[in-house]
């Protein structure tokens, strides 16, 4: 619903350039929105008054997320909480950071990576996985040299994923699909792509994701290359990393 006068008094525009917990005030009946408006600039007063009067819908997505407790993200490198320096970080957590910790740890969040709303509703559908085509081998081929960036043939396109995204409502706004991976031998879901498309209302679009050969592997410790996983890749796409629309599977390797 696109706010009015009237509601705006009950919403809240909170600045913040970081995560922070919100359960302290967040079911507080005097609050019935809240804008998450990051790190503000220049043009920030502007563009809230814009967002908050209906003239445009917002259509940002959180890049962390916000736990219900302090205590939901793990230890702590903080020096204002244990006063200690913390001089060595050994990474136990290795690849469980964030959302793919919440995933692994089973914690309910208060809003998950990814999320956001605007003002009105988006449906997913027509989900198209196709082929895997191109060099698929499990390493990258030895024989060409490694350039700037990595192998060459990690930024190869091996795969394309789309599906259609539909507004529901009656405000125009752009929503941003998000395409989440089970690769074998890695944590459950790890985002691979994202599209944002404007759309009008009744009207749909197409979110496409192609993804490349370093978008499909894992670092193989041993070997030291990023290496393709045979097997049964699982494919999910929706509107946050706990919001997912649709899901699939497609298939890597037979015979490495």
């Amino acid at each position: 619903m696109v706010p009015t006068t009237k509601t705006l008094i009950s919403q809240l525009t909170h600045f913040t350039s970081g995560i922070r917990t919100v359960d302290a005030w967040i079911t507080h009946p005097n609050i019935t929105a809240v804008l998450f408006a990051g790190l503000p600039g220049q043009e920030s007063g502007n563009s809230l008054v814009d967002i908050l009067y209906g003239d445009v819908a917002p259509s940002g997505k959180l890049p962390y997320t916000i736990a219900k407790n302090e205590s939901d993200y793990g230890p702590l490198l903080n020096s204002s909480v244990s006063f200690d320096y913390f001089p060595q970080d050994n990474f136990t957590e290795g690849l469980y950071i964030d959302y793919r910790a919440f995933d692994h740890e089973e914690i309910e969040p208060r809003y998950e990576f990814g999320f956001g709303l605007t003002y009105t509703t988006f449906e997913y559908g027509d989900l198209e996985i196709g082929r895997v085509s191109g060099y698929t081998e499990k390493y990258p081929d030895a024989s060409i040299a490694i350039v700037q960036g990595g192998h060459p043939q990690l930024w190869d396109e091996l795969l394309a994923v789309r599906c259609a995204v539909s507004n529901t409502g009656d405000v125009a706004a752009a929503e941003i699909a998000q395409l989440y991976l089970g690769i074998p031998n890695a944590p459950v879901r790890q985002l691979r792509g994202f599209e944002k498309v404007m759309i009008k209302p009744g009207q749909n679009a197409t979110a496409e994701f192609k993804l490349t050969r370093r978008d499909l592997s894992i670092w193989d410790v041993e070997a030291q290359k990023w290496a393709l996983q045979e097997g049964t890749y699982n494919v999910w796409v929706g509107a946050s990393s706990r919001d997912l629309r649709l899901n699939g599977t497609f298939e890597v390797g037979g015979g490495y």
